[in-house]
């Protein structure tokens, strides 16, 4: 009997020592940050006690913590601290807090910085080299609790409600969920082994590179693939420096994956887990330091560009691109219009890649959208509907009835004469999607091109900044654009040359246009006398870029324009408008530069392909019933 017995008990204490240790048994606790023994190389040790079990561990006295169960046998005391928990406009899951009978409890009893370390049941108060009663101060990275509690934390002591993002660590893995089906510390960390991850060293399950700790739970739709998850770049590593990893001891994004811009513990921005506000994340690489075109210049020194700058950290994944406007059920409406890299870009499935219009392009993979019939969109199939979010139906868009404040910042914006009035003015979606007459950004204009065509000037295909076809981008009557096609950076690659970055994150050119299309000055009274705009073809390369202004227009083709634009000095944008008009052929004028006849009329009426009648006043001259 006594043998049984004390067999019994000899298998008990291997079942428990084995539970305890972990695989690698007490060797590898012993010299790690968890070696408090008084001979320990660890900086944070006992003065004098050489067991390295006691100060979490003890055969007796282990009722103290409910999550001990008698199972963990544990030793030291527990803390009664309680801390505000992670929360998220985007989390799914309830989060209830750290309950008495997680294992979390026991981590905590060190990691929360309530409780000196080695202040245990069975042994008393163990004195420590650092003093007596010694707690791991706030600033210490162990201390989870920190300054915000576990807001800034990677959530525990919960169920994850599983979704086609989250999901439960396949059979055998490392990461592993407890008994309860809830994520611990100890789903993500093994406080035995210090050294699985040998980068990093922070105790975890297994190695973390590539973030393969992360992606045991979190499944991001397109991250495969995508621009940050690729293979390793050599070059790219040496330019990655120690900055963006300095977490995780990993250099590289391919190394540190998710970590790359997020942080489990303690990041700058608790949502989400983001490591810096905002475009400061993006900017960490997407400086030139990383990733060789340097975009945060566009947002620096450009004249005119979206104001990323201006609006920090205003972004929240749950908000509708509509705005009030069109409120969902699991969606957070009313939030102001505002620009962020990720209004435009979802870093977990941008990539390279083009298309043709309106399909988006890589880099907008995976982005939320507003279509043109006014949906929503939980990921956007054309460009611009990414573009329609803010230049749509936004709240907060501009509103002016008399169009006078109007672009302030990005350029003087023409004084539109069927805009005036119009709170819909400068709505963006209706403009291409309600008016007569309008560029083929949401729908083919299907006006036959050619000679004799309605479109004479268009050319047979979209050409670069030199003059060169751009490869795949035909110009016919089915045809769509682009609004990149306009609106772009006016130094990047998207001119054909070169590796700047490209997109419409800023230029030198008002309205942030890739290519010049100028404006004329204003006259001293509308139809009055005016320098106007010196005609040259550099200064209307935009329009040239799909419309032979040299060759065509410029002949009068299409109508009198050399005597308008080349001899008086008009401009385009002075009599049409480059979104649409709810005249024929894109005319709306610009009513700072053009006004009434002498019998206040203002008017241009077709007569038929390439001619007209005007009845306005303009540069000076008045025109009652001209024909062209």
């Amino acid at each position: 009997m006594k043998r049984t017995l004390l067999v019994a008990l000899i298998l008990l204490s291997a079942a428990v020592t084995s539970r305890l240790l972990g695989q690698g048994g007490k060797n590898a606790v012993v010299n790690s940050h968890h070696d408090f023994r008084a001979g320990s190389s660890a900086t944070v040790h006992a003065l004098s006690e050489q067991d390295a079990c006691v100060f979490c561990h003890t055969p007796h006295r282990t009722g103290d913590n409910p999550s001990d169960n008698g199972t963990y046998l544990w030793n030291q005391r527990s803390s009664s601290t309680t801390f505000s928990g992670y929360a998220s406009s985007t989390l799914q899951s309830q989060v209830p807090g750290i309950a008495p009978q997680d294992v979390s409890k026991l981590c905590l009893s060190c990691h929360d910085g309530s409780i000196a370390l080695g202040d245990t049941m069975s042994d008393g108060l163990i004195e420590f080299v650092q003093g007596p009663g010694y707690t791991l101060p706030a600033s210490d990275p162990a201390n989870v609790s920190g300054l915000q509690g576990f807001s800034n934390d990677h959530p525990f002591g919960f169920v994850p409600t599983l979704s086609t993002n989250i999901v439960n660590p396949a059979p055998g893995d490392a990461v592993r969920l407890d008994d309860s089906g809830k994520i611990q510390c100890t789903t993500c960390h093994e406080p035995h082994q210090e050294n699985r991850d040998t980068t990093e060293a922070k105790f975890l399950v297994k190695s973390n590179r590539g973030s393969a700790i992360c992606l045991s739970c979190h499944q991001q739709p397109g991250w495969t693939g995508s621009a940050h998850f690729r293979p390793t770049d050599p070059a790219e590593d040496a330019r990655y420096g120690t900055l963006q990893g300095a977490h995780t001891g990993y250099t590289g994004v391919a190394d540190n994956g998710c970590q790359s811009c997020h942080r489990s513990h303690a990041p700058q921005v608790a949502q989400r887990l983001i490591k810096y506000p905002e475009e400061n994340t993006c900017f960490a690489c997407h400086d030139g330091s990383v990733d060789t075109k340097n975009l945060k210049a566009e947002f620096l020194s450009k004249a005119y560009k979206h104001p990323v700058l201006l609006t920090p950290s205003t972004h929240d994944d749950s908000e509708s691109p509509l705005s009030a406007l069109y409120p969902m059920p699991e969606i957070a409406v009313g939030a102001p219009r505002h620009a962020e890299c990720v209004d435009c870009h979802n870093s977990h499935q941008a990539r390279p890649g083009t298309a043709l219009p309106p399909s988006i392009s890589g880099p907008l993979q995976g982005v939320r959208g507003q279509s043109a019939a006014n949906g929503y969109l939980p990921q956007a199939a054309n460009e611009y509907e990414v573009c329609f979010k803010c230049h749509g139906d936004s709240a907060n868009r501009p509103q002016a009835t008399d169009n006078s404040i109007a672009g302030v910042g990005f350029g003087r914006n023409p004084q539109r004469q069927f805009n005036a009035g119009n709170p819909n003015a400068f709505n963006t979606r209706m403009e291409f999607t309600t008016l007569a007459s309008f560029h083929p950004v949401t729908r083919p204009r299907d006006l036959a091109a050619g000679p004799g065509g309605d479109v004479p000037s268009l050319r047979s295909s979209v050409v670069s900044a030199g003059g060169a076809p751009i490869l795949g981008r035909t110009l016919n009557a089915g045809s769509q654009i682009y609004c990149m096609d306009c609106h772009n950076s006016d130094t990047g690659s998207n001119l054909g040359a070169g590796t700047l970055p490209a997109g419409p994150h800023g230029s030198n050119i008002a309205h942030l246009l890739e290519r010049q299309n100028v404006l004329e000055p204003p006259p001293a009274r509308p139809g009055g006398a005016s320098a106007g705009a010196s005609y040259s073809p550099a200064n209307y390369a935009l329009c040239d870029k799909c419309h032979d202004v040299q060759g065509k227009v410029m002949a009068d083709v299409t109508f009198k324009h050399r005597l308008h634009v080349q001899e008086q000095s008009a401009a385009c944008s002075t009599c049409h408008d480059p979104h649409a008009s709810s005249a024929a052929l894109l005319i709306n004028f610009d009513l700072s530069i053009v006004g009434a006849n002498s019998r206040g009329v203002l008017s241009y009426t077709r007569t038929g392909t390439g001619h007209g009648t005007c009845n306005l006043a303009c540069h000076g001259e008045n025109h009652d019933g001209a024909s062209y």
